[in-house]
């Protein structure tokens, strides 16, 4: 049976405009929703694969830097929510801004019923490999590989009524992170395990992976839908097999606006995705 992470990620061409643009559509059903609305990590990751996609298509055998392009993953995805998409079919409205051997950069337009709903700028290149010159530490260093037995999985948990993604996802929260299920606050930091359901992570999955702790506002006591205005995701390796960590924080909540950093981890510890977005607090907070 194939997984659900799988099949929102299959992409149909349905128009080519030359030899720098494409468009396909993908399908996004109500499992990937938040509410009644697309989660903008799903969305994001769609967009992500959509670019994969798209540079294969338009990259003809025996160019010059075919041999790039095909080793380049999507390692910076720059999205602007302009509104909430709807769980439905969705165009990838995709064109070539810069080829090279090092860099490429593509344009994405995600487009419903002809009204662009999320606009993406997708940098390629080949992702880290290898040792770092450098590793600090986080908030991650501490939490173990797998989930704790005292984790508050997503799946019969009340955050479900919300969050529809168990049917894809396995999501664990850290409960010494998110003392509302106790009905105290805390800190704007939420820490969990994921892992696709059916298959291991890749780097697609890690972008969805960005966007996909609850709001960190709501230790604060700041309930409701938090949008995103903009979400930039940074995907630094391909991950190892196993669960993945993450971390979502916050160093600055206006009385409007937040931030929410990502910070992702594999099983081997080591930083596979990065993300920061900027959230309008909830309505009437």
């Amino acid at each position: 049976m194939t997984s659900k992470i799988t099949q929102v990620q299959e992409l149909t061409e349905v128009d080519r405009g030359g030899p720098d643009s494409i468009t396909l559509r993908a399908h996004i059903d109500e499992t990937f929703t938040i509410g009644p609305k697309v989660h903008g990590g799903t969305l994001q990751m769609v967009v992500a694969k959509a670019a994969r996609t798209a540079l294969t298509a338009l990259t003809p055998d025996g160019d010059r830097l075919a041999e790039s392009a095909a080793a380049m993953i999507p390692v910076a995805i720059s999205s602007d929510y302009l509104t909430a998409p709807d769980a439905a079919d969705v165009d990838l409205v995709i064109s070539v801004r810069k080829r090279g051997r090092t860099v490429t950069v593509l344009s994405v337009d995600a487009v419903q019923l002809g009204r662009t709903v999320v606009s993406s700028s997708v940098t390629m290149a080949r992702p880290d490999s290898g040792r770092p010159h450098h590793s600090g530490p986080t908030v991650l260093d501490s939490v173990p590989v797998e989930p704790s037995s005292t984790g508050i999985p997503l799946d019969g948990s009340p955050i479900a009524e919300v969050n529809h993604l168990g049917a894809a996802i396995d999501l664990v929260l850290d409960s010494e992170t998110f003392p509302v299920v106790r009905g105290e606050t805390g800190e704007p930091l939420v820490r969990g395990w994921i892992r696709p359901k059916g298959v291991e992570p890749d780097e697609y999955f890690t972008v969805l992976v960005g966007d996909i702790s609850p709001p960190v506002v709501m230790n604060l006591a700041l309930f409701g839908w938090a949008p995103t205005v903009q979400l930039t995701t940074y995907v630094r390796r391909h991950p190892a097999p196993g669960w993945l960590r993450f971390a979502a924080t916050s160093s600055e909540v206006g009385p409007g606006m937040f931030e929410e950093d990502h910070l992702v981890v594999d099983s081997t510890g080591t930083v596979v995705a990065q993300s920061r977005q900027l959230a309008l607090i909830p309505a009437g907070r």
